[in-house]
């Protein structure tokens, strides 16, 4: 197989709908890598979110409009890009769980590393740095739920945010949870086991 032919056999069996020439560099030189998707680009494969940064085209075939990008896949793929982890956070992640309806213009996420934004169309990708504890150590849905409940802050979370932080976390995440997590903020990890203890969400 030539690079081409590589390259959309890894985006066809790819978990990710967002990728840049980085996630291709074992396949062929930066500068092939980069032709190709150029090249992909004008058969109507990918779309360009920015220079150097596509996802997969799809059309509403309802609508018969091409859909718009979806925001954190093309997070994910600059965070690949530049080898940093990163975790949504403020209103990006009360909307992820479902304690925010809005759809936010700004998808923040904390990030281990340095600050910046990107402007993707009308939406912005801001990354905040953070500690290595904010983005370590924890499954990822975990992580969303801690950057959830600091957002709210300590006296604005009620019975019904508890529940829909509840029906978010997966069994997997809870018995992570119960496993003790010291390295958890204190009055954050109390709040947690009252939330994913079963009496008390009956």
């Amino acid at each position: 197989m030539n690079t081409k032919e590589l390259i959309i056999k890894r985006i066809n069996t790819s978990p990710f709908k967002a990728f840049t020439t980085s996630d291709f560099l074992d396949l062929g030189t930066y500068k092939n890598a980069s032709k190709v998707l150029e090249t992909l680009e004008d058969d109507g494969i990918l779309k360009r979110a920015r220079r150097g940064i596509y996802y997969l085209s799809k059309k509403n075939e309802l609508l018969g409009i091409e859909e718009a990008p979806d925001i954190n896949e093309i997070a994910r793929a600059i965070a690949r890009q530049y080898n940093f982890n990163i975790v949504p956070s403020s209103n990006y992640a009360l909307n992820i769980i479902g304690i925010s309806t809005q759809v936010p213009h700004t998808y923040t996420y904390i990030s281990s590393g340095p600050y910046n934004e990107y402007k993707i169309g009308k939406m912005t990708i801001k990354f905040k740095h953070a500690t290595s504890k904010e983005i370590n150590n924890l499954q990822y849905k975990n992580l969303i739920a801690i950057q959830a409940i600091k957002a709210l802050g300590k006296n604005n979370i009620d019975e019904n945010i508890k529940h829909k932080i509840n029906i978010f976390l997966d069994e997997s995440s809870k018995a992570e949870l119960r496993e003790n997590y010291t390295k958890i903020t204190a009055w954050i990890y109390d709040l947690l086991k009252y939330i994913i203890n079963e009496e008390n969400n009956v």
